[in-house]
């Protein structure tokens, strides 16, 4: 049965190893909020797989988010908006330290550029 939930993410090309053992670079998932103090949920050498966690567990927003081999942060939203309420790219880079929980943020419907209903 064919996967309909694919990433639109560019694959990034494998870290090079350096000898013929295995992988020691991890891809990790880590929660975002900070009572949680970036604690590790999934860690795996498969780029893939990593993904593909959170997609299928944290759908939603920033609730986790991925952290490459280099250090480099990334999230998924499903239904991603850009500031004018366009569509947006699913994966975009992630700030943990900017992240701010959705108790403490503004809440819904207080932009100007919100969806409403007449």
């Amino acid at each position: 049965m064919p996967d309909t939930a694919t990433s639109t993410a560019p694959a990034r090309p494998a870290p090079a190893k350096k000898e013929d053992g295995p992988p020691t670079q991890r891809w990790r998932v880590r929660l975002s909020h900070p009572r949680d103090n970036k604690r590790t949920v999934f860690s795996t050498v498969s780029e893939t797989r990593a993904r593909k966690f959170v997609v299928n567990r944290f759908p939603r927003g920033s609730e986790a988010y991925l952290e490459a081999p280099d250090g480099t942060t990334e999230s998924y939203e499903q239904e991603r908006q850009g500031p004018y309420g366009e569509d947006a790219e699913q994966w975009a880079s992630f700030d943990p330290e900017a992240y701010v929980p959705p108790e403490e943020a503004e809440p819904p419907g207080q932009s100007q550029w919100a969806d409403v209903e007449s």
